[in-house]
């Protein structure tokens, strides 16, 4: 090959082309691990995981404009930025648009999903010509579980980030820059609480305002129900403005995060934000004639109560049915649901809610979902369209099914889970082949069952069976405006 046009790398004796290109695989992947090794994100990994991420690696270009990720859509990549700028943006509790923040070399995004967010994403868009590293989320997770270093170098961009976003959807703080909401957030003091305890008893003194940054609490006044706050709402600012006590206690309905700003900062912060002291002050007297209402109104609070004990503030959505819509006896929503799960997992006739029937079904609860935290096997979880379902992996142990306060989960033969006659078929010649007196028990025989929106169809049986549109999946703010 001496007659050939420019120069070839000569292989040593005994190493094949395999072995050669081999290595020039490697010497590329650590190239790229220390090129890797210079961006901020990736500060202090050590040298062996840098080596495993740059396996990982995919280049992509990208023009400018480009969306790269939806606030609302779980997304299935970690991204480092090479080069150019990208921008993050969400939507505050008004619907506003919010800047949170733009990052550019160096930053990553897209780890949430990592650390089990599924609610609090945040929409990213290429603003210049961007290269990026591309990483599969399932193969970071599986090095993250190897490596503690890079485990918690993730985790401290995750909170930062969590706690950005937490504040740039909360409409008190959406207005301030993204450098003024990262000030704030340098003060904030992460506390968590479990379920069903108090944050703040009525009476004392107030030493902070607190953000809720996950989970979900209410507000009492001498043990009566008046308001339920969610991620993203705020409490402890009145008894601070007036120089007051607390008049209100606020105990949790979930397992709750919140952010505290202690008194002296946010008292400093007013001072230096005038435009949000008036905006906060305009709260305050939002709240105070909501409870004022809500004290004159006792079926308000009935319903507001009910709501709570029922759970139907757990989710985003409910099943509602209309009664008048209904004829006498009709059925058809429910026995839809049973031809196409085996057995029905809706029930009418529950809690009445402002002239409509919330069914007895599952609340797909958003946070703290009992049912999950009982199941051993992680056999419950999220789909990409905010249900939980139940997967293969459940062993029918029964646990989910008392922790459930809202009887939404049942056990059921396998044998219900399918009705056609192929299965029956199948089912029946299965149990012929086995022994007489089976030694082993070679897979459970129940499993647990509720309802997860028709998961893997397209539509809801329940829905599309009714002939008169009584039956639909109603936002929970619709049916209960707060």
């Amino acid at each position: 090959m001496s007659g050939s046009i420019g120069v070839q790398r000569r292989e040593a004796p005994g190493t094949t082309r395999a072995d050669a290109l081999a290595q020039q695989y490697e010497e590329r992947r650590r190239r790229q691990a220390v090129a890797l090794a210079q961006l901020d994100c990736l500060q202090g990994a050590p040298s062996r995981d840098l080596l495993r991420l740059a396996h990982m690696c995919t280049l992509r270009a990208f023009p400018p404009g480009t969306p790269l990720l939806n606030e609302r859509t779980p997304g299935e990549f970690l991204y480092l930025v090479l080069r150019g700028t990208v921008s993050l943006t969400l939507h505050d509790r008004a619907g506003h648009e919010v800047l949170i923040g733009v990052l550019n070399r160096g930053d990553c995004f897209g780890e949430g999903p990592l650390f089990g967010d599924l609610f609090r994403g945040a929409t990213v868009q290429s603003e210049t010509i961007c290269y990026l590293l591309q990483l599969p989320l399932a193969e970071v997770r599986g090095a993250m579980a190897e490596s503690p270093e890079l485990a918690g170098a993730l985790r401290a961009i995750y909170r930062r980030r969590l706690v950005e976003g937490t504040l740039g959807r909360v409409p008190l703080f959406s207005r301030l820059s993204p450098l003024e909401r990262a000030g704030i957030a340098g003060l904030l003091q992460p506390q968590q609480y479990p379920r069903g305890v108090a944050i703040i008893h009525e009476g004392e003194p107030g030493d902070a305002l607190y953000l809720i940054e996950s989970g979900q609490v209410v507000v009492e006044r001498e043990g009566q129900l008046i308001a339920h706050l969610d991620e993203g709402d705020f409490f402890g600012e009145m008894s601070l403005l007036a120089e007051k006590p607390h008049n209100a206690d606020i105990r949790t309905v979930t397992p709750a995060e919140v952010l505290a700003l202690p008194a002296e900062d946010f008292m400093r912060l007013l001072a230096e934000q005038p435009a949000l002291a008036e905006q906060l002050h305009e709260v305050v007297e939002q709240r105070r004639e909501t409870g004022a209402t809500m004290r004159r109104d006792p079926t308000r609070v009935h319903q507001f109560t009910a709501a709570v004990a029922n759970g139907l503030l757990r989710g985003t959505h409910v099943l509602v049915r209309d009664p008048k819509l209904c004829l006498d006896g009709c059925r058809i929503c429910e026995d839809a649901c049973a031809a196409r799960h085996g057995q029905t997992r809706i029930h009418t006739g529950g809690v009445l809610f402002n002239g409509l029937d919330v069914t007895d079904s599952c609340r797909q609860c958003r946070v703290g979902a009992e049912c999950v935290e009982a199941c051993p096997v992680d056999a419950i979880q999220w789909n990409d369209r905010g249900a939980l379902i139940i997967t293969g992996s459940c062993t029918g142990c029964g646990d989910c099914v008392p922790a459930c306060p809202y009887d939404a989960v049942h056990l059921v033969s396998h044998d219900q889970q399918r009705t056609s006659p192929l299965w029956s078929l199948w089912h029946q010649i299965k149990r012929f082949k086995q022994p007489t007196i089976p030694l082993t028990q070679t897979q459970p025989t129940q499993r647990a069952d509720k309802c997860d929106l028709c998961h893997g169809y397209d539509d809801l049986a329940c829905v599309s069976a009714c002939p008169t549109g009584a039956i639909r999946l109603m936002p929970v703010e619709e049916l209960f405006p707060l």
